[in-house]
């Protein structure tokens, strides 16, 4: 199911910039034979560089693809005794909006939405998003470019999202408000879940939003 869901996307992204298989091939620099071993889930020996110009053909972000790819490959086996320690407390289903890779205008405020599904062992309960961007020290920035070094980050309007109460097997979608940088850039900001207790949850992957920051 994952190999097909992972075939699809890459036709029907494909589809939406007007490439063909075969343009999509010339561009990634592989041969059709290549691409369509991809999509067989022949991804054990794709290389890190193909998956990057091939992402890069598709105008998404790199690790975006690269997490699709990594859905294609069976999770190891743990004993029952350990089988706790390595559960995913939560997946990413979607990026509802702002795909990774996204233009936004400087200085704008979006929104940037996920869906998530809560693939743990246990229910949802007073969890939270958090913002795990570290505020760049001043102090340590040379003088003339403490303007563009605080200013090329995302800023969220909160550093702290509640997610709903959510039940095993079930998705749910959250939602962070950013500000754009004021300047052209690359900008990237990490996000991850906590319990009720206020503890990052350590089997998460976590979620980011990465976008091109571009004059209007």
């Amino acid at each position: 199911m994952q190999k097909e869901k992972f075939a699809k996307y890459i036709r029907i992204r494909a589809k939406e910039l007007g490439l063909s298989i075969t343009a999509l091939a010339q561009q990634t620099h592989i041969s059709r034979q290549s691409l369509y071993d991809l999509f067989s889930g022949a991804t054990e020996q794709a290389k890190l560089s193909t998956i990057v110009n091939l992402a890069n053909t598709l105008q998404v972000h790199p690790i975006y693809l690269l997490r699709q790819v990594l859905d294609q490959v069976e999770s190891p086996r743990y004993n029952e005794g350990k089988s706790k320690n390595y559960v995913t407390e939560m997946t990413l289903i979607r990026d509802v909006t702002m795909l990774d890779n996204s233009n936004v205008v400087a200085g704008d405020v979006f929104t940037k939405t996920w869906e998530i599904k809560n693939t743990s062992d246990e229910s949802w309960v007073n969890r939270k998003l958090v913002c795990m961007d570290q505020p760049i020290d001043s102090s340590y920035v040379p003088p003339q470019s403490k303007i563009l070094s605080t200013c090329r980050g995302l800023k969220p309007t909160l550093r702290e999202v509640p997610i709903k109460n959510t039940k095993v097997g079930n998705s749910v979608s959250v939602s962070v408000e950013f500000k754009a940088p004021a300047f052209p850039c690359n900008a990237l900001s990490s996000w991850n879940m906590t319990d009720a207790n206020g503890n990052i949850c350590a089997a998460t992957e976590g979620l980011s939003c990465f976008v091109q920051v571009v004059l209007a």
